[in-house]
This record gives C-alpha cells, structure tokens and sequence, in this order.
C-alpha cells in the first residue's frame, strides 16, 4: 500500500482512529474511542439495528408480563390464605389416640379445655393463645333473625386473625369484657347485612338464643380463601366467658395460638404436643391425638406452587427474550463480515484485539439496551391497561378485588429483566466480537 492510499484510508476512517494516533492518553481515551466507533457502527445500519431493538423489547415485554402475572398470581392467593388464618397463627383441635402411651390404650378421645390456653399461653414460643367456642345460633333483631356461627373468643383472637372492624364500624372485644362476662357482640360482615341491611347496627341490640347482646362492632368485608367451621364474615363473635350462658363450656372446640417467630413455627408447635401429651398422656408424636391447622405450613405449599409457576413462566419469557438474542447475534456477524476490511486497517495502524473487541460488544450492548428500554416502556404500558385481571374476587365476594391478578412492575421484577438483558447483550455480542478481534489483518485487507 503506497503512502498516499494509506493517506486516504486514514481520513476515510471514523475520526477516533486518526485521533489516536496522534497519542492521545491511551486508556480513557480509548474507551472514548470504543463508545464512539460503536455508536457510529450501530447508526449506520439503523434499519437492520432497529429490527434486532424490536426483537429485543418483545422478548422483554414477554418476560416483565409473565413475571408480573406470576407475581399478582401468588399475591392473590397470598391475601385469601393470610386472611384466612394470620400471621403465624395454628388452630389446635381434639382428636383421638393412634399410639399406646403411659399405660393407655390407643383410641382414646382428647378433648380440650380452657386451661390448656393458660400452660400454652406460658410457653416462650408462644405470643398468643385464646379459647374458641363454637355452636350454630339464632340471632335476632328486630323481625329479622338466621342462624350464624357464634364464636367464643379471647381479646387476642382479633389480633390474631386479624378480625379488624370497618371503618367507623365500632372496636372488637376488649379484656374487660372478657373479665366481666358482657354481652356484647362483633359481627361478620355478612351478618350485619343481613340483619340491618344499610342501617347502623353499633349499638344495637340483638337477640342469641335468648339473650339480648349489644353490638359493639362490624367487621370490615373479609376475603378468606379457606375456612374452618364457617367464613368469619358469617360469624359472630362474643367474650368467650359469656359463652356458658349459651352452652356447656367444659371443652373448647378449638384453641388458636400464634406464635413469637413464624420461623420456628416448627419448634413452638412441637413444644404445645409435648405440654398436651403430657397432660393427657399421649406420645407428642401422635399426630392424631390433636391436629393442628399451621398457616404456615399451609402459605409455605402455596408459596412452593406459585414459585414453581413463576419458574415455569420465566423460562418461557427467557425464551422468547434468547430469540431476539440470536436476531442481535445474526446482526452482528453480518457487520463483521461487511466491516472486514476496515477492521485490517484498524489493526494494521495499531488498534488492539481487545479494542476491536470491546467496539463490537458495546454495539451488541447498544443495540440491546435500547431494545430493553423501549421493551420496558412498553411493559409499563401494558400493565397500566390489563391490571388487575380477573381471578377469585368475583368467586369470593372480594368487592375489594385485592385477589383479583394484579400485575405490578416492582424493582425486584426489573433487577431480574436487567440481569438476564446484561447476559443476552454479552452472549449475542461475545461471539461475533471474538472473531472480529481474531481477524489477521493481512487477510482482513485482501478481503474484498
């Protein structure tokens, strides 16, 4: 190559490339160099970019909306399952002996009792312990009266199962009316409809059996995915003391207890079987002898499902989101076989590996970035339309629609797309960027 064709392919050059021969500061200015030469190589193919963007912000907009969808899928179920039970909160009911202990034979019939609450409630694992009595019950006011669930319960059963009063619908019981045997009532939201309609029904009296009660609550519309005995929203709830005017109280039905940590739910669950099976002499291993409802264990299985699912959909939207991966590949090995001979010149006027290198997986990046981004964009918009989407609301009465789908773009959701966009952009433009680094410059010039 004569001197004055050298000339002129040094001016034909992208000005970066004469600029560093001219000894720049090498490091900063090379880096410079590298961003500049892969905007100009991306801007001069912006049909071919932009087609490889739109495959890019499809596989995106696949992977936010799926991942969305699994995670207002398991937010649902989690509103429905929570409020069914509470934080950390098990159900302990009576059963029967399957094991031989203490002398005793198998079969026999455990029955609990309001004392039991007291020795639970002193063990350190245990935060809460409350009675609960239960019986089927006319209530009456007025002309009006059904049969609902009645509760006898503890001032901590409210905390526990989260039975929260509506709006400027009155309180749940307290201790005094616990200790001093009131006969006060808070209604499930469906009773009170039933029995006022929209009328106020705080401070109303009403009739269980025949007793006359005052209403000292209304509880707000509650969304239950899983029940036993009854719905709370069909129950009425009254100190569990006042109780034994409406049946024998010698045995509770249930006791519910939450414990201090949900995390040792295990350990404080395994300490309320040795404190029964010591009392009533069974093995603490026998399962039967009293079973236990644990929310946890419950909220851990639908946990453990909706997490699979999520696995499920990200695989597909990893998928979809590979295919436009391989369209930026495609690309970008068609742009190092049209830029061969100019990457011969780069080498034979000193450019390194590693530049020629970099230059190709900051266009892979570009190109990937911005695909991202618009992709993203997108997502935002999609979401803000189609959320929330239908599930259990209209099954379960949820005016709320809380355990409707909804579909969210949290950080967590956006940190997952952002690291699996970095590895798409490094694996499409790794590879063709590995060749155009090897090309032997001689060879690179003769390629016509």
């Amino acid at each position: 190559m004569t001197p004055p064709e050298a000339a002129a392919l040094e001016t034909s050059l992208p000005m970066p490339v004469a600029r560093r021969r001219r000894g720049a500061p090498r490091t900063l200015h090379m880096l410079r160099e590298v961003v500049r030469e892969a905007v100009y190589g991306v801007s001069r193919n912006r049909l071919r970019a932009g087609l490889s963007m739109l495959g890019i912000s499809w596989g995106i907009v696949s992977v936010v909306m799926l991942l969305a969808y699994g995670n207002g899928f398991h937010g649902a179920l989690m509103v429905g399952f929570r409020n069914a039970f509470g934080d950390g909160v098990a159900v302990i009911f009576g059963g029967q002996t399957s094991m031989q202990a203490g002398g005793q034979r198998a079969g026999r019939r455990i029955r609990l009792k309001p004392e039991d609450v007291t020795a639970l409630a002193e063990l350190p694992t245990i935060k809460f312990a409350s009675p609960e009595y239960f019986n089927r019950l006319t209530i009456t006011y007025g002309d009006t009266s059904s049969t609902f669930g009645v509760r006898g319960v503890a001032t901590s059963y409210g905390t526990m199962r989260s039975e929260r009063p509506a709006r400027g619908q009155g309180r749940f019981l307290t201790d005094d009316d616990v200790a001093e045997r009131r006969r006060v009532v808070f209604l499930g939201y469906e009773v009170a409809r039933k029995l006022f309609g929209a009328q106020p029904a705080v401070g109303q009296t009403v009739r269980i059996g025949s007793r006359p009660f005052e209403v000292v609550g209304v509880m707000e519309d509650k969304v239950q995915m899983s029940s036993y005995f009854q719905p709370d929203k069909y129950c009425a709830f009254i100190p569990w003391t006042t109780m034994g005017e409406l049946q024998d109280t010698t045995y509770v039905s249930t006791i519910v207890v939450q414990t201090t940590n949900p995390l040792q739910q295990e350990r404080a669950l395994r300490q309320v079987r040795e404190v029964l099976g010591k009392k009533y002499r069974f093995e603490p291993a026998d399962e039967r002898a009293v079973s236990i409802q644990d929310s946890v264990e419950n909220i851990g299985m639908i946990s453990g499902m909706t997490d699979g699912l999520k696995v499920v959909l990200t695989f597909i939207g990893v998928l979809t989101l590979a295919i436009g991966g391989v369209g930026i590949m495609n690309i970008m090995f068609v742009s190092v076989t049209e830029r061969t001979r100019e990457i011969g010149i780069r080498k034979a006027l000193g450019a390194r590996r590693r530049e020629i290198l970099l230059q190709f997986l900051v266009e892979a990046f570009i190109i990937t970035f911005l695909g991202g981004a618009a992709g993203v964009a997108a997502s935002w918009l999609m979401v803000w339309i189609f959320s929330p989407r239908p599930f259990l609301a209209e099954l379960l009465d949820d005016l709320s629609r809380r355990t409707d789908i909804h579909l969210v773009l949290s950080l967590e959701l956006l940190g997952i797309c952002t690291a699996i966009l970095m590895v798409v952009g490094i694996i499409a433009g790794l590879l063709p960027a590995l060749r155009a680094s090897r090309l032997d410059p001689i060879e690179a010039l003769r390629y016509e």
